[in-house]
């Protein structure tokens, strides 16, 4: 009894590390002009074209269904999070049905819901709010199973650059 209970503790186990993408392998990379890091997994997400903006890096799932960006730039406008969050919301759209907005003294999120669709945005302000950093995916919400882990390890991985421009 005992044994078949341990048997079947380890097909659960394995299971849901399958299902976080835990067994899956992953592509750790690093912006080489700004230095922010990032982490995905490489089974679900190849590189595409973006549309031309420097220090982005742009990725699709093999069926496209499923998105996502990383990237940074030089704050020279001087926003703060608070105003950057605010402009985003006013002038980019897609956040009324938003369930999920955490923010810090140097980041915030914005998640919820545009249709059908999951989004999820991380903006980290580093280098004294001199760089913002983002991370940014959308996946269909019919496959929140798949994606809900996967997207809590990549947010988990993104960190801002470690070296400031002069």
């Amino acid at each position: 009894m005992r044994l078949r209970t341990m048997v079947s503790f380890y097909i659960f186990l394995a299971s849901a590390l399958s299902a976080t993408g835990a067994m899956a392998a992953w592509q750790s990379e690093q912006d080489p002009d700004i230095g922010f890091t990032f982490s995905y997994p490489d089974e679900l997400f190849e590189r595409t074209e973006g549309d031309g903006k420097p220090f982005f890096h742009y990725f699709a799932s093999q069926d496209s269904n499923a998105k996502f960006i990383a990237g940074g730039w030089d704050n020279s406008a001087g926003q703060s999070p608070a105003s950057l969050k605010q402009w985003m919301m006013e002038n980019v759209g897609g956040y009324d049905e938003l369930t999920y907005r955490p923010r810090g003294r140097s980041w915030f999120v914005l998640s919820g819901y545009r249709g059908d669709t999951i989004y999820y945005e991380k903006v980290m302000f580093s280098c004294r709010d001199r760089m913002v950093n983002v991370f940014a995916i959308t996946y269909p919400a019919s496959q929140r199973d798949l994606y809900d882990s996967v997207v809590e390890r990549m947010e988990n991985a993104f960190k801002p650059g470690a070296h400031c421009p002069a």
